[in-house]
């Protein structure tokens, strides 16, 4: 019977076929191209024809394949253009891109749910046999679900299942073939009911590849049931069940063979012979078993390993569409992502939703593919400028990795490649503590895999994370760490090194050691390029400006970067370093902080050496209570207790304070925060308050020396200064002050002119209100 739906109109059957009315009703009118993709034994032939009608036309079959279709559409466009009045329908194979076809010419395309008789359309065509006894149409829906094949034979005899069966289990075979390489689809054919949540759920339990209701509406093998629901039909299921039996001892044996391959010859050998034997289940395990191991040893191997998987095994999921992409991203360095170059909106991102939805369905079995997707998912999120999310997604992730630590054993270098991926989504979205743990977990599992790349990476990144938060101490440590084993890097050095090359040029910049900072960034790039610690390589090449003061070029630098980058330089990472970099600027040009200058949202350290620069230490010190005493902070170090110290002793170091501070420097201190330090009035000869090296003192006086004007000196008062400003603001008259201290009033006379010079102030009201202003 297969012949009779193939070969069209023929002795009882209607002029067209039932289903193309149904598709006229949505279909172009105008067109004159039809694509069919659709499984022998729906009528596609039939259909294809019933479409031309009594219209100048050809049917093109090339359902077996071996054609060229991008030269084969060109040539068919080429003859619509030359005959207006020409129609042309073509029977596509099963694994035809629709998209690539649809994306180089207008056309109709019919799929397989287009060809299946619907309830109303069996109706329809049973109502039209006249025969004693009609076939009830719901048990013919139910048992065929509308392929025509079979339904031309149970309408000539119901009892002939059997026979009907057959018409669709060749072409069917042949559908899934190409359309459920891996039999994931088919598995189906166990549920009881079909409902989003529930197919969703089955697959939840044991399948490596995800799959949702609309994918089986897609494959043909579920369909509406006509009252709202749907139905996969009997037949259709037995042939699913009779497919998923067999497939079982296959795929099994399938899969020891390729295991088998990968370890006597290799994972690329591994994947070359199941590629070519079709052994899809067993690719997808060998991929995921293997690909962490192949990553950090050559990425691009991989990518010649992906380029040998067909597109549609390669475009079954989201997952492994964004896999392929972000391979694309690999060169002889290593990855280079692109920023985004459109708006972030996770709203409108499907990509990023259904990479979620994903990701959320298989952390119920925290696996290597659930973190695998984990960080499929927050790499996407941060190619997409979308790097808030990407924290968030990250910390789900760690919580789904200790439940899969805790439940099973790990490949080590899976672990850490999570944890080093979950610090830089962590890092980049600002939260910089939890980065920390990320990179720290990486670390431990990095020494147990004994991966190089791994070890050197994560150990880099943690010098910078320290660096930043002004533990020179442990940033050094961890650069040890990171030297130790860069060596032993292959493919990936130049990225891996990225980071810790950045921590030496700020370690230097501690050390007020500029020619060490500018001889560190001789090991990066001399503009921006793609690494994801780009914003702070754009701060370093400001800083470079800042150091020669260059200001005004280095606040155009930040405000041309933030331009050029615009969506990438909203990452919290790069906001706050650029704003910082802003607001160092500022303070180094006026030796003041302006008001209304965002002061809230950048580091308080800086906010509060504008305050004291200002004259306003208790503002200062109200700005420092946002520095938590705990570890965790950006630039901490000593330079929040400096400060602090400057703000309570606006009249400089005494020898007790100098002391201190020769201890603090002695034990964990830096030149740079005594340089800081050096900046508020009253504490600029702080170096020489203390014992230093004549190199030490040199570096901190050329950097006292930055700002183009003077740094204005806090006036230093005596005590009797002190007295008379109190009395002054007591509101009292230079007699009352006489007379309160058994002095004449031309020695308070005196007193008080000199007041008023180091005040610069020409009257009592102007030499208390600058006395406010400086705090005194």
């Amino acid at each position: 019977m297969k012949s009779r739906s193939e070969m069209g109109a023929t002795s009882g059957l209607p002029d067209a076929h039932p289903t193309l009315p149904r598709f006229l009703s949505w279909a172009d009118g105008n067109g004159r191209l039809l694509f069919i993709r659709s499984a022998a034994g729906t009528g596609r032939r039939y259909f294809a024809r019933s479409w031309i009608g009594n219209r100048s036309g050809e049917v093109l079959d090339w359902s077996g394949g071996g054609i060229d279709v991008a030269i084969a559409v060109d040539h068919l466009v080429q003859r619509l253009h030359s005959d207006p009045g020409l129609h042309l329908a073509v029977i596509l194979a099963p694994a035809a891109s629709i998209w690539a076809l649809t994306s180089r010419t207008p056309c109709l395309v019919a799929d397989q749910g287009d060809l299946l008789l619907n309830l109303a359309e069996i109706r329809q065509f049973v109502g039209s046999e006249t025969r004693a006894e009609q076939p009830d149409p719901h048990h013919l829906h139910e048992l065929s679900g509308g392929w025509l094949a079979a339904l031309l034979i149970l309408s000539d005899d119901p009892q002939a299942s059997t026979r009907a069966q057959q018409s669709i289990a060749g072409g069917l075979a042949r559908w899934l073939a190409h359309r459920d390489p891996t039999g994931a689809l088919s598995e189906a054919a166990f549920l009881p009911v079909f409902a989003g949540c529930t197919v969703e759920a089955f697959y939840g339990e044991f399948s490596p590849v995800i799959h949702t209701l609309d994918d089986l509406v897609q494959a043909g093998l579920v369909q509406p049931d006509g009252l709202g629901g749907w139905m996969m039909p009997r037949m259709v299921r037995q042939i699913l069940v009779e497919r998923v039996g067999l497939r079982e001892r296959v795929v099994a044996l399938e899969r020891a063979a390729v295991n088998a391959m990968a370890a006597t010859h290799g994972v690329e050998a591994a994947v070359e012979s199941a590629v070519a034997h079709r052994r899809w289940p067993a690719l997808l395990d060998l991929l995921l078993d293997h690909w962490v191991d192949v990553f950090i040893g050559n990425p691009r191997q991989l990518g010649v390993i992906a380029s040998k998987i067909p597109r549609f095994i390669a475009e079954q999921t989201e997952y492994m569409r964004v896999g392929l992409r972000i391979l694309g991203s690999v060169d002889q360095h290593g990855l280079s992502l692109q920023p985004p170059v459109f708006e972030p909106d996770y709203a409108t991102n499907h990509t990023a939703q259904r990479l979620h939805r994903d990701a959320l369905r298989l952390a119920n079995k925290p696996n290597a593919h659930a973190l695998t997707v984990g960080m499929l998912e927050m790499v996407n999120l941060r190619m997409s400028g979308l790097y808030v999310e990407a924290g968030t997604a990250a910390a789900r992730l760690r919580a789904t990795l200790h439940r899969g630590l805790d439940a099973e054993r790990l490949n080590p270098a899976l672990v850490a490649l999570t944890e080093l991926q979950a610090g830089i989504s962590l890092y980049l979205a600002g939260k910089d503590s939890e980065a920390r743990q990320a990179y720290e977990s990486g670390f431990h599992w990095a020494q147990i895999s004994g991966k190089a790349f791994l070890l050197a990476d994560v150990t880099g990144k943690l010098a910078l994370l320290d660096v930043l938060e002004g533990d020179s101490a442990a940033a050094t440590r961890w650069l040890a760490a990171h030297d130790a084993v860069i060596g032993d890097v292959g493919w990936g050095r130049v990225m891996v090194a990225r980071c810790a090359a950045m921590a030496r040029a700020y370690l230097s910049l501690a050390r007020l050691d500029y020619l060490g900072f500018e001889q560190a960034m001789e090991a990066l790039p001399p503009k921006l390029d793609h690494d994801e610690f780009w914003p702070v390589h754009g701060q370093q090449l400001a800083l470079q400006k800042i150091n020669i003061g260059n200001f005004e070029v280095a606040k155009r630098m930040i405000s041309s970067i933030r331009a050029e980058r615009r969506y990438a330089a909203d990452s919290p990472l790069a906001r706050r370093l650029f704003d910082d970099t802003l607001m160092l600027v500022e303070i180094l040009q006026g030796g003041v902080m302006r008001h209304g200058s965002g002061a809230e949202k950048r580091d308080p350290l800086l906010v509060a050496l504008g305050h004291l620069l200002n004259g306003n230490p208790n503002a200062a010190l109200a700005a420092l209570e946002d520095v938590p005493v705990t570890r965790g902070l950006r630039r901490r170090g000593n330079l929040a207790l400096y400060l602090d110290l400057a703000a309570r002793n606006p009249q400089g170091p005494t020898p007790a304070l100098a002391q201190r501070l020769q201890r603090l420097h002695q034990e964990s201190g830096v030149l740079y925060e005594l340089s800081i330090l050096g900046m508020v009035p009253g504490w600029s000869e702080v170096g020489r308050s203390l014992v230093l090296e004549p190199e030490e003192l040199q570096r901190l006086g050329y950097a006292l020396d930055l700002a183009p004007t003077p740094i204005p000196k806090r006036p230093v008062l005596s005590t009797r200064e002190q007295e008379i400003l109190h009395q002054l603001r007591a509101g009292m008259t230079r007699k009352q002050i006489a007379e309160a201290g058994y002095r004449s009033e031309n020695t308070v006379k005196t007193q008080m002119r000199s007041l008023y010079r180091k005040l610069e102030a020409s009257d009592v009201e102007q030499a208390l209100e600058n006395a406010r202003v400086w705090g005194l």
